[in-house]
């Protein structure tokens, strides 16, 4: 059963990426195509949790949970919902998350590792990067903090706020709903990754599952209506 959240995740950001990808084919928007990247990201991660789930945890499938799931992940979605709703001051945050997603990588490279606490088949607890051995270890712990931050208010925020827009102009209620749950979606996700920092693990793996379903389920009834009309952006005059 520990396998089966994983898996299923995986199969879900499969199908939300590849629904982004045939939307950014015909509607050539940037939001779409970071997005659709975002989704590549989470389906590697997923799939990396399925195979420690069933195969057990090396070193190399940590570091590569670390820094796909871990660092960038947040921020890329985040990213998107900037080239939406504030496309201007994107191209900024694009450089700002290339840049500390280079030193998370480097650093997640770079990380000594417990191995003792990746021999489990749940999600290795933060301890198996402990801080402390070296500088490394610390900047990893610190990139993955500000990216997750950031990326989680610009999401959830951007969604809320939105969804604000739709409630004050008095719009479908259909389109309100889309962006709460696009909201309740990346509150999921995100709440989930903050209770591994504080070691509770049972719920990460369903979080995980649960979040990325209810943002595509969000994202489509959204895509009902032309997208930023739906998701509460004014659309160009």
């Amino acid at each position: 059963m520990t396998s089966f959240f994983p898996l299923a995740a995986t199969i879900i950001s499969v199908l939300f990426a590849g629904t982004l990808w045939l939307q950014y084919q015909r509607k050539h928007r940037l939001y779409l195509l970071v997005w659709f990247v975002a989704l590549a990201i989470y389906a590697v991660a997923a799939f990396t949790e399925f195979v420690g789930s069933t195969a057990g945890w090396s070193p190399w499938l940590f570091r590569t949970y670390y820094f796909l799931g871990g660092i960038v992940l947040v921020g890329v979605l985040g990213l998107g919902t900037l080239y939406l709703l504030f496309p201007r001051v994107a191209p900024v945050a694009l450089w700002i998350l290339v840049t500390l997603s280079a030193i998370g990588l480097v650093s997640v490279a770079a990380a000594h590792l417990d191995p003792s606490y990746l021999d489990t088949h749940q999600v290795p607890s933060l301890r198996a990067m402990p801080p402390g051995p070296n500088l490394f270890n610390d900047l990893a712990v610190a990139m993955a903090a500000i990216i997750n931050i950031l990326g989680s208010l610009i999401l959830i925020g951007g969604a809320l706020w939105s969804a604000y827009g739709l409630w004050r102009r008095g719009q479908p209620g259909e389109r309100l709903v889309a962006n709460i749950l696009i909201a309740a979606g990346a509150f999921i996700v995100a709440g989930a990754s903050s209770l591994t920092r504080v070691g509770i693990y049972e719920l990460f793996y369903v979080g995980q599952f649960t979040g990325v379903l209810i943002m595509f389920l969000g994202f489509l009834a959204a895509s009902r209506v032309p997208s930023r009309v739906a998701l509460g952006v004014p659309a160009p005059s």
